[in-house]
């Protein structure tokens, strides 16, 4: 009897596994730390093949006189048939192999909130296997913002144990969202112009340009195609817009005859994994000029 139980309890500690596990917690704005464990199965996939029981089709051909016409001309034409059978299939079956158990300690750091807004924001942590993601939604006040600060792993036994860290920050969304709202894109004696809304923060709004000549035939050709640091764009802020200028010379792009695509691309620029960007509807925008040199 004691036998069958130690049975027992082994066959409910090896179960207690899965291959992944998900953890949530409701952060309020109060918190400033949470801990969490979590347990999950390291797994491959392999195959294995299997015979079925299937239906499987063939075509027969057999051969009828038709006449066509006034004079009658007549030929032996092909008709074709499908007929089904029962059959034999082998197929490919995939089904997962135990690796190792994993066991997680994952610490999370929230910083102090930098203003007084609504906070509701669910966070997740999943462990997948080996490993580890965050994931967040919650009330669309606020970028919520990861970043790894320690992970360290080690084998025991059959046993993965890992221990993680991760600083949360959260930075308030609304500001971000209308700056890249991005409008009217022109381009004069070789300075590019285009309007967006206003930039509290810059430091938070990234800006890029690529530039292509698009012959009549063949591919483009890239002139130019990176992130801008700040003294290569100037923003002049307004009350509700912003107007950003880009001297194109001044990149080294000598724009002459021919047909040029200029695509300008503003983004929220951040450190760390934006966890909470299925949010929002978009963390970047874009505006592509065509202009045409006679």
């Amino acid at each position: 009897m004691k036998l069958f139980s130690a049975i027992v309890m082994l066959v409910l500690a090896t179960s207690s596994f899965a291959s992944s596990q998900t953890k949530t917690f409701f952060y309020d704005g109060t918190q400033d730390s949470v801990n969490m464990s979590l347990r999950a199965e390291k797994t491959h996939t392999e195959y294995r093949y299997e015979q079925r029981r299937s239906v499987c089709y063939r075509q027969e051909v057999h051969y009828e006189v038709r006449c066509y016409g006034r004079p009658m001309s007549c030929h032996q034409v092909p008709v074709y048939r499908t007929i089904s059978y029962p059959c034999m299939e082998t197929v490919r079956v995939p089904y997962e192999v135990w690796d190792y158990d994993v066991e997680a300690n994952v610490d999370l750091k929230i910083a102090k909130l930098p203003v007084a807004l609504p906070v509701g924001e669910t966070i997740k942590v999943t462990l997948w296997g080996d490993r580890l993601s965050l994931s967040a939604n919650g009330s669309k006040n606020f970028f919520i913002l990861s970043q790894e600060t320690a992970m360290t792993s080690q084998m025991n036994g059959s046993v993965k144990f890992i221990d993680a860290s991760y600083a949360l920050n959260l930075v308030e969304a609304a500001p971000v969202v209308k700056a890249l709202a991005m409008t009217d894109i022109s381009l004069k004696n070789s300075v590019l112009n285009f309007k967006m809304g206003p930039v509290e923060v810059r430091d938070l709004i990234g800006f890029s340009l690529e530039v292509k000549k698009s012959p009549i035939l063949g591919s483009d050709t890239v002139l130019f195609n990176r992130e801008l640091k700040s003294s290569e764009i100037m923003i002049a802020s307004e009350a509700e817009s912003a107007s950003a200028n880009i001297n194109i010379k001044d990149l080294g792009v000598n724009l002459t005859g021919g047909r040029y695509t200029l695509t300008a691309k503003t983004f929220f620029k951040h450190e760390g994994t934006l966890i909470n960007k299925d949010q929002f509807e978009q963390v970047e925008a874009s505006r592509t000029l065509i202009y045409k040199i006679r």
